[in-house]
C-alpha cells in the first residue's frame, strides 16, 4: 500500500535558503515573499539589476564554475575552492536549500549545480526549480541546458523542470516578458510553499523522499463551490508543466490552501489517489487561509 505522510506536523520549521542563480533565478527570487524560516540569497557573476532589493548576495567567478560544479562530492568531499567556501558560508546552518534558475546560459545552470554540491556536502536536503529554454532558442542553448539538467539531477535531491515552451499554453495572449513574470510567480509560490512545509526533524526523510524520483513535475489548481476539491486537483494535474501520466507518479508532495476549519484534507488526498494510486504522498497545509470557499492545491509529482 502507498504511504501517506503529514509534513511539518511537529517541531520547529526547517531552516531554509532560497537561492536565485543567475539573472533568471534572481528575477524569480525578488518578488518571492520568503517565510520567516527562510532567507533569500542571490548568486550571480557580477552585480546585476536582478539582484536589486536582495540583501544577501554571493558573487562567483564564471570562468571555472562548470568545472567546480562537476566535482564528485564522493571523491572530493571537502570544499576546495573559494567559490564553494563562499557559498558554504551563505548556506551554513540550513536544513533545506531551494535553488532557482534558468538552464542553457553560461552561469545560472552551472551555479545551481554548484549550490547542489555544496548543500550535499553540508548534509542539507536540496531542490532545484529550473526553467528549460524555448525550442526556438536553438540547438546549442538546449544542449547546454541538457548538460546542466543532467548535472543538477546528480547534485540536487529533487529537480522540478519548467519548460519555457509551455508558457504559450498558460498565457498565449500575453507578451513574452509578462509570460516570464507569470512563470516566475508560479515558481516563487512553489518555492515558498516547500519552505513552509518541512520541519527540522524531517530533513533526512524528506531528502530521501525527494531522491526516490529522478524527474519531478509541478502543477497548481484552484476550485470553488461544491466540487472545489475535484476541480483544484484536476486543474493541478492539467497544468502545463505537469507532463506524464498520473498513474505513473510514484511520489507526490501535495500542499493545500483551504478555508479555515474546512477539513478538506481527506477529500483532496482522495482526488490525488484516484489519479495516482501507486504514489507515496507527503502533504501539508499551507499557512494562511484562502478567500471565501476557494481551495488551492499544489502538487509536486515524482516520476
Amino acid at each position: 500500500m502507498p504511504d501517506t505522510w503529514r509534513l511539518g506536523a511537529a517541531g520547529e520549521r526547517a531552516r531554509v535558503a532560497i537561492v536565485g542563480c543567475g539573472g533568471a533565478g534572481c528575477n524569480t527570487l525578488r518578488p518571492l515573499a520568503a517565510p520567516s524560516n527562510a532567507e533569500r540569497i542571490a548568486v550571480n557573476d557580477a552585480p546585476h539589476g536582478s539582484m536589486v532589493g536582495l540583501s544577501r548576495r554571493v558573487l562567483l567567478r564564471p570562468d571555472r564554475l562548470r568545472d567546480f560544479a562537476f566535482m564528485d562530492e564522493h571523491v572530493i568531499q571537502n570544499m576546495e575552492t573559494d567559490e564553494e567556501k563562499v557559498l558554504a558560508a551563505a548556506l551554513i546552518d540550513r536544513d533545506l536549500v531551494i535553488a532557482l534558475g534558468g538552464l542553457g546560459g553560461a552561469f545560472g545552470g552551472w551555479a545551481m549545480g554548484l549550490v547542489g554540491r555544496v548543500a550535499r556536502i553540508l548534509g542539507d536536503a536540496s531542490v532545484g526549480l529550473a526553467t528549460y529554454p524555448f525550442r526556438a532558442e536553438g540547438v546549442l542553448r538546449r544542449q547546454a541546458a541538457d548538460a546542466q539538467l543532467e548535472l543538477l539531477r546528480r547534485k540536487a535531491d529533487g529537480v522540478v523542470l519548467f519548460a519555457n515552451d509551455r508558457l504559450m499554453e498558460l498565457a498565449p495572449d500575453l507578451p513574452l516578458g509578462r509570460s516570464f513574470a507569470v512563470l516566475g510567480s508560479i515558481m516563487a509560490r512553489a518555492a515558498s510553499g516547500l519552505a513552509t512545509s518541512v520541519s527540522r526533524d524531517e530533513k533526512v526523510p524528506f531528502k530521501r523522499f525527494l531522491a526516490k524520483s529522478r524527474d519531478w513535475r509541478f502543477g497548481m489548481g484552484a476550485g470553488t463551490e461544491k466540487h472545489r476539491c475535484f476541480l483544484a486537483v484536476e486543474e493541478a494535474y492539467k497544468s502545463p508543466w505537469f507532463t506524464g501520466r498520473g498513474e505513473d507518479i510514484r511520489e507526490a508532495i501535495v500542499l493545500l490552501d483551504q478555508p479555515p476549519g474546512a477539513g478538506l484534507e481527506d477529500e483532496i488526498l482522495h482526488e490525488v489517489r484516484v489519479r495516482s494510486p501507486l504514489a507515496d504522498v507527503a502533504w501539508a497545509p499551507l499557512p494562511g487561509p484562502t478567500d471565501g470557499d476557494r481551495v488551492v492545491v499544489h502538487v509536486f509529482a515524482g516520476l
